[in-house]
């Protein structure tokens, strides 16, 4: 650690909250130190490794790729597990989806369904929403909504942000979703501005799980639709399992035109693919967007065994039954003075604090942030403001290792309260 603090450059969170800790093995919910002492992991690297740590079926499938000894052919070979991948992804994708650009991170396969709209349709500009995280590079930062992480930099200005339903459009109010369709329907009335593509969120996660109806997809998708809008679904923190199903559109039963996956994709391994009809994926020439590492094939047989253990359908369910046990377990929280609301998506929770005048608290989430992991469990501050409490945990986490977590955040939220800390 000590090396890493003196070499490593400033911008990485590593040193965010102070001197981490440093793990030396991992095994299903639980990562360890040097001294075997465990931790319960509750952030799955953010949202990343949705089937744990050692899982048996990666720990397979690298031994058979190491035992070929190519770590790496580039772009202009294939190799066995790139195609493997192409037909799994195939294979779990909506029928007008079959073509596949596979990149190496979320922000990488942001900035790919950005050059591929426009490429297809030949105009420029992007409309992107309130609240929204896509990435920190410099086109997928220029469609993440957060102005501070934006400022320092030279972003693009091609971009409309719509308001997404239940983020903030001052101080203290949320945009209600009859607020934002009528924004939307209005926008295109006046037609000043003739966009090629949307990108959204189906349950917006980085700015501390926010998930609107399922209306306000229906109605949304129908104006972009109307008005021959590229639709672009973030699947980056969603997609792979996460919210009980292979992608997060699939529970609002919408028909996206490209979609973004990464994170959980490999459950480790930096990887990450756009999805998308021939007809968009195919008509850029060979060699307009490519990248070195892409298809890598330790990263794709990674990805190949994830969706071999999401398609037995066991994770899946279980990602449901997770939901079920954070909204039982986690209601209680509602009646405390100083959270606003507590929110679920598949296997994933937001709890939201707030000061007395309803302005974001986020000193209380580094404070609870703290004292879980003196209880050796993991967790960490996420939201809009900083202000939302985020559980993220892996999808083969043991119900009873969930709910005494819960329990144990729970006790410590009512010993705030009881303190009088807000």
């Amino acid at each position: 650690m000590r090396i890493t603090k003196k070499y490593e450059s400033s911008a990485v969170n590593t040193f965010k909250n102070g001197n981490p800790i440093e793990f030396f093995t991992g095994k299903g919910e639980f990562l360890y130190t040097k001294n075997k002492k465990k931790y319960l992991d509750l952030v799955c690297g953010s949202a990343v490794t949705n089937l744990g740590h050692s899982h048996i079926s990666h720990l397979k499938i690298v031994k058979k790729v190491l035992k070929t000894g190519i770590f790496h052919t580039g772009t202009r070979l294939t190799n066995e597990f790139r195609e493997r991948l192409y037909t799994k992804l195939n294979s779990i994708t909506p029928s007008n989806i079959n073509s596949f650009h596979l990149c190496n991170s979320g922000s990488e396969a942001v900035e790919t369904s950005i050059k591929a709209a426009q490429y297809f349709t030949g105009k420029k500009n992007i409309i992107s929403f309130s609240g929204g995280y896509h990435g920190r590079t410099a086109g997928s930062l220029s469609l993440t909504h957060n102005k501070k992480i934006k400022e320092p930099f030279n972003t693009f200005r091609n971009i409309s942000f719509f308001p997404y339903p239940g983020t903030f459009k001052n101080k203290n109010k949320k945009y209600s979703e009859e607020e934002c369709l009528n924004f939307a329907s209005k926008y295109f009335k006046s037609k000043k501005k003739s966009a090629c593509a949307a990108i959204i969120e189906c349950g917006q996660a980085v700015s501390g799980i926010i998930l609107p109806s399922q209306n306000f997809f229906l109605e949304i998708f129908k104006i972009f639709k109307k008005n021959n809008i590229i639709i672009i679904v973030d699947e980056i923190w969603n997609g792979f399992g996460r919210t009980g199903n292979y992608f997060s559109f699939q529970n609002f039963n919408l028909k996206p035109d490209l979609i973004c996956a990464g994170k959980a994709m490999s459950s480790s391994l930096p990887l990450s693919v756009v999805l998308g009809p021939s007809k968009i994926l195919k008509k850029w020439p060979p060699g307009i967007h490519t990248s070195t590492f892409q298809g890598n094939p330790l990263s794709c047989a990674m990805a190949c065994a994830t969706i071999d253990e999401l398609s037995k359908g066991k994770l899946i369910k279980r990602a449901n039954k997770i939901n079920n046990i954070l909204r039982d377990k986690l209601s209680i929280l509602n009646d405390i003075h100083f959270i606003s609301e507590v929110r679920t998506h598949g296997a994933g929770a937001g709890i939201e604090f707030v000061y007395p005048d309803g302005s974001a608290n986020s000193s209380i989430v580094k404070l609870i942030e703290r004292k879980m992991l003196k209880r050796n469990i993991i967790v960490y501050a996420g939201g809009e403001r900083n202000n939302v409490l985020m559980l993220i945990p892996p999808l083969i986490i043991k119900f009873n290792n969930l709910k005494n977590s819960l329990k144990v955040l729970i006790k410590e939220i009512y010993l705030l309260e009881k303190e009088n800390k807000i």
